[in-house]
């Protein structure tokens, strides 16, 4: 007598159906969207499902679709210098941990997600979906009080435990915005689109204590009403590696 051949080797024989197959393909999108949501509380602020629905949300990571984004991309100049003239690198660690708790709670404070930490710098990003003008002020704000927290709490500690102090130490940001998608990667979930690049080259291009944002993030700044009075912009010039010789046009973000 012949043996049965497992189902998993009939090679096609036994078709699914696109009913089932359109189950099968939900519940692995509701699967994802279940881990993306567990994963991304700890980036989450405490009030996100007022700023958007987990219906949203869920669907943004269940689908991979890209929504609009706000980012603001921080990173301490002269990060390598600090930890070269540390004189306790258990002081050092202690200084950088104290570093990533404040952006976090500050990111939170303001409504913003806190994507990561990379050492040196951090990722901040805002949904707003279709209307540009939602979060800016908490971006300004956020973006504000990491400079002021940097300089009057982080950058003490760090003298303190300086053998040497290199005189261009200081945070520097760099802002965009655009439309980003929230995917997984090394099992962890962070956000993917032009905006990030954009705000990394800002970031990379300011200098100490100093914000950056290329020109049409300036002209979404400039033009909300919302900010009158609280920043100032200022033509730059940013050398970033797509344009290291000459430099892009950006805009300086002055607080009041």
């Amino acid at each position: 007598m012949r043996p049965s051949t497992p189902l998993n080797e009939h090679r096609g024989s036994i078709s699914l159906g696109p009913r089932l197959r359109a189950v099968e393909v939900r519940m692995t999108h509701d699967a994802r969207a279940e881990r993306a949501m567990q994963k991304l509380d700890l980036h989450a602020p405490p009030d996100w499902n007022k700023t958007i629905s987990k219906k949203e949300l869920t669907h943004l990571l269940s689908a991979g679709d890209q929504t609009g984004i706000h980012v603001v991309i921080g990173d301490i100049r002269g990060s390598t210098h600090l930890m070269r003239e540390a004189i306790s690198s258990r002081e050092y660690a202690t200084i950088t941990t104290m570093f990533t708790e404040k952006m976090r709670k500050l990111a939170q404070k303001n409504s913003g997600w806190f994507d990561k930490f990379t050492g040196d710098g951090f990722v901040v990003y805002w949904i707003y979906g279709t209307k540009h003008s939602k979060f800016l002020s908490e971006v300004v704000t956020f973006s504000k009080l990491a400079h002021e927290a940097f300089e009057e709490e982080i950058f003490p500690e760090h003298r303190k435990n300086a053998r040497n102090l290199p005189a261009h130490v200081g945070l520097a940001l760099g802002i965009d915005s655009g439309r980003c998608a929230l995917e997984e990667i090394a099992g962890d979930f962070t956000i993917i689109g032009h905006a990030v690049v954009g705000a990394t080259r800002m970031a990379e291009a300011a200098a100490k204590q100093e914000t950056l944002c290329n020109i049409r993030m300036g002209s979404i700044l400039g033009a909300d009403p919302s900010l009158k009075g609280k920043i100032e912009l200022q033509e730059a010039v940013a050398k970033t590696k797509e344009y290291p010789e000459y430099g892009q046009e950006a805009y300086r973000v002055l607080f009041k």
